[in-house]
């Protein structure tokens, strides 16, 4: 998910710092309008992001249904059972052991995606902190 950022906020912040130092005229208004830029890519992105956790989870109630559904198959087939109840258990316990470590896998993803809007957030934070300082800031000679 990391992988839509596109800046980094120590890269924004070189960015805006280098910026700043060519503009003239009314300072206050053009740093505004990189800040509202700042802010519209930042709620796309998160957006985005958001999209993606809701997908992601409908996906994990999917494999929740499936490893349930696995797993009462599973009970269903005595386990000293020979010849192809024996293969279909085989299948069967495969077939839940994978589906399971997929919904852990998953499960591990989202929690880590979900801090990601909160970075986004403060990556956004530090860029307006340093216009509104760029802002108050003489400007260059």
């Amino acid at each position: 998910m990391r992988g839509d950022w596109r800046v980094t906020t120590e890269e924004g912040l070189v960015a805006i710092t280098n910026f700043a130092k060519t503009v003239s005229g009314d300072r206050p208004r053009h740093l505004a309008l990189v800040f509202r830029g700042l802010l519209e890519e930042t709620d796309r992105e998160r957006a985005g992001l958001i999209e993606q956790l809701r997908q992601m989870g409908r996906r994990q109630r999917e494999l929740a249904d499936l490893v349930a559904r696995l797993a009462d198959e599973l009970e269903a087939v005595p386990p000293n059972v020979t010849g192809e109840a024996a293969e279909k258990r085989v299948d069967l316990r495969q077939r839940h052991d994978f589906t399971a470590r997929n919904f852990e896998e998953i499960q591990r993803t989202i929690r880590y995606a979900c801090e990601t809007p909160v970075e986004l957030d403060a990556r956004l934070g530090a860029w307006a902190r340093a216009l509104q300082q760029a802002a108050t800031a003489a400007a260059p000679g």
